[in-house]
């Protein structure tokens, strides 16, 4: 078997499907580029559309590509996605993970995760407008963010991701079920549209190693 083969069986592999076109695409290739190592211990291969999709068109997406997977054992598929507007929000979540999909879901919208970098985002009113608000007044390089990270907006980021994991976690302990904790995550009765403020994306982080819980 080539050499390159045997390496890559090595590394695990991340298939994204991501309801934007810009801000979780780039983000996800900055996770890439500054965590992959060297040798590469993961790469993670983007799946988007120009304009967007809504959750459901994720999930479709996003289970096609699982059912085409050659080693599951190193292989995943996540389904990124937010509440924003969107319909069918619950069913779409329930059966990506019924399916073995992993979701990264993010109530009101990606940027809360972007946002916990630099502070809680527990306050406020949880919408997409305000949170995109208090991310550009979070931190300078942020001041224009309009969808695309620069290179700017990288490197505030860099450095902060355990915190904003530990914040991430936290906001689970504000769902409506008692039974939610930071430790074990949201109970099964929780429902997923009362998960307002919370993110997901911290489980790719440490499912890739880049955090340690």
């Amino acid at each position: 078997m080539p050499r390159s083969v045997t390496e890559g069986r090595k590394r695990e592999v991340i298939y994204a499907v991501v309801e934007g076109e810009s801000t979780e695409r780039d983000y996800l290739g900055y996770l890439e580029d500054r965590f992959c190592g060297d040798p590469r211990t993961f790469e993670i291969h983007v799946l988007w559309k120009r304009k967007g999709l809504k959750p459901h068109e994720v999930v479709d997406w996003a289970l096609e590509k699982l059912s085409e997977l050659d080693d599951p054992g190193r292989e995943q598929v996540w389904a990124f996605f937010d509440r924003d507007d969107h319909s069918h929000v619950e069913r779409s979540h329930a059966r990506a993970e019924a399916m073995g999909v992993r979701v990264a879901f993010s109530h009101p919208c990606f940027e809360l995760w972007l946002l916990l970098h630099f502070g809680s985002g527990a306050a406020g009113a949880h919408t997409p407008k305000n949170v995109q608000n208090r991310l550009r007044a979070a931190h300078r390089a942020f001041r224009d963010f309009e969808k695309h990270l620069s290179a700017a907006c990288r490197q505030a980021l860099d450095g902060r991701e355990k915190d904003a994991v530990s914040r991430a976690k936290n906001l689970i302990t504000n769902c409506p079920s008692l039974a939610c904790t930071a430790k074990k995550g949201h109970a099964d009765d929780c429902k997923v549209l009362d998960r307002v403020p919370s993110t997901d994306v911290w489980r790719l982080l440490v499912e890739l190693g880049i955090v340690v819980c």
